[in-house]
C-alpha cells in the first residue's frame, strides 16, 4: 500500500495553501522542506513539490517516479520545464487555480485510485425477465476472480437483490443512508459499511433500498457518487435497473460500460425489448441481448431444428386419405 502524500516546500505561505488542499481532501499529508530523504521519495503515494525545490530534487539525483507533481504558485520559469523532464514530474498545476485537481489527486493516492471498474446495467424488457437474477450472477462471476464487487439494487419498487440473495436481515449501509449528493466516498469504507456476500476469496458488497419506501429517492448526482466508488474498487459495478425511465435510470444508461437487456423468448417480450432497444439507443451506449427460455411458441428453436420441421410440413402424408 502506498504511504502518505507528502508535501516538499519551505515557502510557509504555499504550505498552508497545500495543508489547506490536503484538508478539504480528508487526507493526512507528511511534509519535508527539502528533497532530500530518498526513502520518502520511494514511499509516498503521491508527491506535491515546490516548484522552487525542482532544481534541488534533480541536484539530489532524485529517481524518477510516478505521482511526483510540481506545484506553483505563479508563472514558473521557461527552464523549469527542462528540469520537470529530467525529474519525470507527472504534471504541473497553479495554485489557487488548480485547489479541485489537487484535491482529486490526494483523494485518490489514499482513497483509492481513478480505477478502470467497469459498469455494467443490467434491464429487463419486461416483469418477470429475469434482470436481478442476471444481474447477481453477474457480480458473483466477477468476484470469483477473486475480487470486490459491487452490486447496486436501483429499483425502488421491485422485493429488493438483499431479499434475492438471502440478506435483507444482514446489518449494514442502504440507499437511504446515503446523504452525499457531491464529493467522493471512500472505497474501504463503503465496502465495509455494505451487507456482503462472500464468493470464494471475492466478495460482493450489496448496496439495496431499506423495506420502507420512505428512503427510495435516489437522486442521480448520489448514484454519481456510488459509480465512482465502484470503479475505484477495481473489479465491477453491477447494476439492476428498474425498467421504467427516470432520472437515475437514465444517468446510468449515460455512465455504464454495458447495458445487458433481458428479455423472454414469447411474443410479449419481444414487442417490449424493441421499445427498450430504442430508450438505449437514444444514449449511445454499448447494449448487449439476453434471451431467457424456453419458448411457448418455438421462438428460438436452433436452425437445424428449423429445418426439419419446415421439411416435415412439405412432406406429403403417407396415409390414403391424406394423399
Amino acid at each position: 500500500m502506498a504511504g502518505q502524500p507528502l508535501i516538499i516546500t519551505d515557502d510557509e505561505p504555499l504550505l498552508d495553501d497545500l495543508m489547506r488542499v490536503a484538508a478539504a481532501a480528508g487526507v493526512d499529508v507528511t511534509h519535508n522542506r527539502e528533497p532530500g530523504s530518498r526513502i520518502q521519495w520511494r514511499a509516498a503515494g503521491v508527491i506535491l513539490l515546490d516548484s522552487a525545490l525542482v532544481s534541488a530534487a534533480v541536484d539530489a539525483a532524485l529517481p524518477r517516479r510516478p505521482g511526483v507533481v510540481v506545484v506553483a504558485s505563479g508563472s514558473p520559469r521557461s527552464e523549469l520545464w527542462e528540469l520537470c523532464v529530467r525529474l519525470g514530474v507527472d504534471r504541473t498545476v497553479l495554485l489557487p487555480e488548480s485547489e479541485e485537481v489537487l484535491i482529486e489527486l490526494l483523494s485518490d493516492a489514499v482513497l483509492g485510485g481513478a480505477g478502470n471498474g467497469r459498469c455494467i446495467a443490467v434491464l429487463g424488457a419486461c416483469g418477470g425477465a429475469g434482470a436481478s437474477v442476471l444481474a447477481s450472477s453477474i457480480a458473483f462471476a466477477a468476484a470469483a476472480e477473486p475480487a470486490d464487487v459491487l452490486l447496486v439494487d436501483c429499483d425502488p419498487w421491485g422485493a429488493g437483490l438483499d431479499v434475492l440473495l438471502g440478506i435483507e436481515a444482514e446489518p449494514g449501509l442502504r440507499w437511504g443512508d446515503l446523504a452525499a449528493s457531491s464529493g467522493r466516498l471512500q472505497v474501504d469504507a463503503l465496502r465495509r459499511a455494505l451487507p456482503t456476500v462472500t464468493v470464494g476469496t471475492g466478495r460482493v458488497a450489496v448496496l439495496c433500498h431499506g423495506r420502507s419506501p420512505a428512503g427510495s429517492d435516489v437522486g442521480p448526482d448520489v448514484l454519481t457518487v456510488v459509480l465512482d466508488a465502484g470503479r475505484r474498487m477495481g473489479a465491477a459495478t453491477v447494476i439492476d435497473l428498474p425498467r421504467h425511465p427516470g432520472a437515475v435510470a437514465d444517468r446510468v444508461l449515460e455512465q455504464a460500460d454495458l447495458v445487458v437487456l433481458v428479455t423472454p423468448a414469447d411474443v410479449r417480450g419481444c414487442w417490449a425489448a424493441e421499445r427498450v432497444c430504442a430508450r438505449i439507443r437514444q444514449f449511445g451506449t454499448r447494449a448487449g441481448l439476453v434471451v431467457r427460455g424456453p419458448s411457448p411458441g418455438g421462438k428460438g428453436k436452433s436452425t437445424d431444428r428449423c429445418r426439419a420441421d419446415r421439411a416435415a410440413r412439405r412432406r406429403p402424408c403417407a396415409r390414403p386419405r391424406c394423399a
